[in-house]
């Protein structure tokens, strides 16, 4: 189990490729180091643009559970809102926002609410035209190990690995950024509702604070998109006002974060929160 949960913590998520999918391997030294660009070949004589990676949102999950924090399921997503989502746009970022509810529920073993977000997910998933992942095998294969953890973890995770390799295969790149969105979006919500009472020294607070260098990599992935659609310039807009905020951290000499920048940056996760889930 602990191997296992070891091996989980120093996962990463491919932003661009991949979308809360975990991949390749740095250790907890690096974790926070901007990641130097890749590119991927796909077909001969055809590069993609560069990829750019970031700690997935089970890693904090997982820093979280390591120093107490309870699991609290009030702050998830609503798992029967599913049908309100209609455009690709809103079924992206909510699949983003129920998959990291469901990583969530994976870390802290909780089985039902496991079982129950990979249906909320696996609907947006047949929403989205993911052909692979979340389809009845892994339902059953989940269904029939609701109560080992460990489990849970393999099935969940060959679920998102399967998911990426069929959105890669088919360079659906902007729905994979709709994803990323939401599941960032709702990690920065469950940690951000998680401190109680503001210390700039609570290692959770250092965490979230460590969070300016993850969108900081999530908005240069956006940027390498070529896309002019409204929706997804808004959302690119959003996201670059949200670093606006997270980059007046720089100016801190004494702490990390500031209460007020917290509050501030805590005010605009909720309010993209709000807009995403409706």
């Amino acid at each position: 189990m602990k191997r296992y949960i070891l091996l989980i913590n120093n996962l990463f998520l491919v932003v661009f490729i991949a979308a809360i999918i975990f991949s390749s391997c740095t250790s907890d030294n690096d974790q926070w180091k901007k990641v130097t660009k890749d590119s991927v070949q796909t077909k001969p004589g055809h590069k993609r643009p560069p990829v750019y990676k970031i700690p997935s949102p089970i890693e904090l999950y997982l820093f979280l559970k390591e120093n107490n924090i309870r699991f609290d399921k009030n702050l998830l997503g609503n798992p029967d809102n599913v049908s309100k989502y209609e455009t690709t746009k809103n079924k992206g970022l909510n699949f983003g926002i129920y998959a990291s509810d469901l990583a969530y529920c994976t870390v802290f073993s909780r089985s039902q609410e496991t079982f129950l977000y990979f249906k909320s997910s696996k609907t947006l998933a047949d929403g989205l035209g993911l052909a692979e992942g979340f389809d009845d095998i892994i339902s059953k294969r989940l269904n029939n190990n609701m109560n080992n953890t460990d489990s849970l973890y393999e099935i969940t995770n060959d679920a998102y690995a399967a998911a990426c390799q069929y959105l890669e295969s088919e360079d659906k790149s902007d729905i994979l950024s709709y994803i990323l969105v939401g599941s960032w979006i709702e990690s920065m919500h469950l940690s951000m509702n998680s401190v109680t009472k503001f210390k700039a020294e609570n290692p959770v607070v250092v965490r979230i604070a460590e969070q300016q260098l993850i969108l900081e990599n999530l908005n240069a992935s956006l940027d390498n998109i070529d896309k002019k659609d409204t929706d997804f310039s808004e959302m690119k807009t959003k996201m670059k006002n949200l670093q606006t905020i997270f980059d007046k951290l720089y100016e801190n000499t004494d702490a990390l974060i500031t209460k007020k920048q917290f509050d501030e940056i805590f005010s605009k996760i909720k309010e993209l929160r709000k807009e995403v889930i409706g």
